[in-house]
């Protein structure tokens, strides 16, 4: 990818250049386990179940307490061939998309302090995102979003379990509002709930943030997938969830993203 030029004239850097720069300054510094640049999984290729059947999608609704119309558009449950792929191992975190603002000028979340995200959440997850926002921040890293295919396949893995765990849900595995137990007031650092891992090792894909897909129900929107830290029925944490989905320009402090490589 070669480096572009603002309209001002300004050379931008392209990842690849941005990082052979930077390493150097940063070699004596420890790497934080979300902040490992370019800590990518790779998914392998073959078919997994995707979406939710109509006799448990009325079971789920039944126990927990939603109207089955929220999960209509998981039906029907198919086999989903998918070709190989590598997708983050985290979502992107504050500290990621600081080197994306300052290698391109691009406007930072508003929650940051100027253009450098407060201190105590580096290691979080950025928030504050649209969809254009990630796919700028995608481009540059020499990536893109994923397809809410293939977001599901790293999440569930091909067995058709409800959560990245399992079928069972763990509160100790995902940062979700426990209400009375202790409801969360924010993000967490990424991998802070390694209980919660995918079958393929993949972290945070129930809770933490919301994430962008690259496809959607229709104009203007996206999938939104693993539910957030807001997210207080299990419901929404599922992998075959769809319920947060929706108008693609919302920049909110409960959405974020991660990317992935592949055809």
């Amino acid at each position: 990818m070669a480096g572009s030029r603002s309209k001002h004239g300004v050379k931008l850097q392209t990842r690849r250049e941005w990082l052979a720069v930077s390493v150097a300054a940063t070699a004596s510094q420890p790497m934080t386990l979300a902040g490992a640049e370019d800590a990518m999984v790779l998914i392998p290729e073959g078919p997994f179940l995707m979406g939710t059947t109509a006799a448990e999608a009325a079971l789920l609704a039944r126990k927990y307490r939603y109207h089955a119309s929220w999960l209509a558009g998981e039906a029907p449950q198919r086999k989903i061939e998918l070709a190989a792929f590598q997708i983050d191992k985290y979502p992107v975190t504050n500290r990621d998309y600081a080197a994306f603002v300052s290698a391109t000028g691009y406007t930072p979340p508003r929650h940051w302090s100027g253009s450098e995200p407060p201190a105590g959440i580096l290691e979080h997850p950025v928030t504050f995102v649209n969809r254009a926002d990630a796919n700028a921040y995608a481009k540059w890293a020499g990536k893109r979003l994923p397809a809410s295919a293939e977001w599901e396949k790293a999440a569930r893995g091909a067995d058709g379990r409800l959560f990245p765990w399992g079928r069972d849900f763990d509160p100790e595995a995902c940062q979700y509002d426990a209400g009375a137990a202790g409801p969360p007031a924010g993000t967490a650092p990424a991998g802070s709930h390694p209980r919660g891992r995918s079958p393929y090792g993949v972290m945070d894909m129930a809770g933490n943030v919301a994430e962008w897909c690259d496809d959607g129900p229709g104009p203007g929107s996206a999938y939104l997938k693993g539910g957030c830290w807001l997210s207080a029925s299990p419901l929404m944490l599922r992998c075959a969830a769809l319920g947060m989905s929706g108008f693609d320009n919302n920049r909110l402090d409960y959405i974020g993203f991660r990317c992935v490589k592949g055809e």
